[in-house]
């Protein structure tokens, strides 16, 4: 990996995802990852600074960090002399530390590789995808098997049951993406893969049932144990990637001088009126002295907070909110980063941002003859390489993933009802239609590594006062991708 990338998605009916990997360069300070979201948001939605500013903004906004996952093949994972399962075989059970990393570690992998396995099926030649889909089933089969044969005949209790929870797990994981299959087969009326696939899935039930794992789907029952323990094993089993976010206000100083500056400004003027006052009308102190001082300090203090307002918007442009310090599960500082939120004038923005946000006659006149409200959220990341790779010397860990969802519940409190009634007529008869009444918010992101080319892209958020729609994609021409 040498460059930043991005993959945005709707995570669910209203929170927006993306997701920013980061390479980690050993012997080199990664520094000035830069990252830019601008949000056009249509004027009728009436989102602006007055209701909705930075901290509603970061409440609505939630972030994590963590190391890349190695990536593995199932292939390479099967087999080999020097994969995680053959590491996982040789390791002591009695190293609490050492084991639980390692089963850990396998367990994130493994995932990753059958969800990969898993897109790969879905993604290949309509020719070759019945034989992938049959040899990644087989993958998947003997992957998990071979798992099982490393249950050590002995170790802490700790050990021998965080084992089992990794096999809990990955019989879940293994089964969810086997369904993805299932599904995908099914569309196409494929009978035989589709019982192929509900044979494997059966028998994983049945292991899982006579091991009494209590992750088993059941008939006329809410299932909800299922879904609690597949998030729950989930998190701790990624945990050992994640990393730990310490966070602390950033840019205090220039606002204390921004600050200060302002009140001296304003005690400047005020003590300026009353020389000039005394000087050329009072030779002592009078009521009208008096009077005097006392609307120049009316003035001055309206001048501080009217100076203290404008510097306070326009900090952000020179100034970041927060300062994180990224360390490693051990404490050990890896990387800061640092990120700010305004809202910035239209008109302001450079040619490549607008260019890439390709305004055309109908949005404009949507909005009349006002621009649409910009929000902007800019954030900077340094990742330190020699101590990331320290971290995991035995794995390939190259990158570190930002993750960072945004809820938009909020710009849908002034929208009208998602859908109303339209008509049709075919000459004879009138029919009622239903249509959607939808919103379009387009996003510009822009990103880059210093000294490096910036890379823009341009989605738009398709909503409704029940939700996130849909999340449309464009090239760089401006011209509609997909969803």
């Amino acid at each position: 990996m040498k460059n930043i990338s991005v993959q945005v998605s709707q995570h669910d009916k209203f929170q927006l995802e993306l997701k920013f990997i980061c390479p980690i360069k050993s012997g080199k300070k990664i520094g000035d990852y830069h990252i830019e979201l601008y949000f056009f948001i249509p004027r009728n939605l009436e989102i602006s600074d007055s209701n909705f500013g930075t901290n509603q903004f970061y409440s609505d906004f939630y972030e994590h960090i963590r190391f890349q996952t190695p990536h593995v093949d199932l292939a390479t994972l099967i087999s080999g002399d020097s994969t995680p399962l053959t590491r996982l075989r040789n390791a002591d059970s009695n190293s609490k530390s050492e084991y639980g990393k390692l089963l850990k570690m396998f367990c994130s992998i493994s995932r990753s590789a059958m969800r990969d396995g898993e897109k790969n099926v879905e993604n290949s030649h309509p020719a070759q995808r019945k034989e992938m889909a049959e040899n990644y089933l087989r993958n998947t089969e003997k992957l998990l098997m071979m798992y099982r044969q490393c249950r050590p005949d002995s170790g802490t209790a700790e050990n021998l049951e965080l084992f089992d929870l990794v096999d809990e797990y990955l019989s879940i994981a293994a089964n969810s993406y086997r369904y993805k299959i299932w599904e995908f087969f099914n569309i196409y009326g494929d009978e035989e893969m589709t019982a192929l696939v509900a044979g494997i899935t059966g028998k994983e039930l049945e292991y899982r049932k006579k091991r009494q794992f209590p992750s088993v789907p059941y008939e006329n029952a809410d299932n909800s144990e299922l879904l609690y323990r597949e998030s729950t094993l989930k998190k701790a089993m990624a945990g050992i990637l994640f990393l730990n976010v310490e966070t602390r206000k950033a840019g205090v100083f220039l606002e204390n001088m921004l600050l200060a500056f302002s009140a001296a400004i304003a005690m400047a003027f005020a003590t300026a009126v009353s020389f000039i006052w005394k000087g050329l009308f009072l030779e002592e102190f009078s009521l009208s002295f008096f009077v005097v001082w006392v609307i120049a300090y009316m003035f001055k203090d309206r001048i501080k907070s009217s100076l203290q307002i404008y510097c306070m918007q326009h900090r952000n442009r020179y100034s970041y909110d927060f300062q994180q310090k990224i360390r490693d599960g051990f404490g050990k500082e890896i990387g800061v980063c640092m990120e700010g939120f305004s809202y910035c004038n239209a008109s302001e923005l450079s040619e490549k941002i607008t260019s890439t946000r390709n305004r055309h006659t109908l949005s404009k006149l949507e909005n009349g003859s006002l621009e649409e409200n910009v929000m902007s959220f800019r954030k900077r990341i340094e990742i330190y390489g020699n101590p990331c790779r320290d971290i995991f010397q035995e794995f390939d860990v190259d990158g570190i993933v930002d993750i960072m969802r945004l809820n938009v519940r909020h710009w849908t409190y002034k929208m009208d009802n998602p859908s109303r009634i339209v008509y049709k007529s075919d000459g004879q008869k009138v029919r009622k239609l239903k249509a959607k009444r939808d919103y379009h918010v387009n996003m510009v992101i822009r990103y880059g590594e210093r000294d490096g080319e910036d890379h823009f892209e341009r989605y738009r958020l398709v909503l409704c006062r029940n939700g996130i729609r849909h999340l449309d994609r464009f090239d760089e021409n401006g011209g509609f991708v997909g969803e």
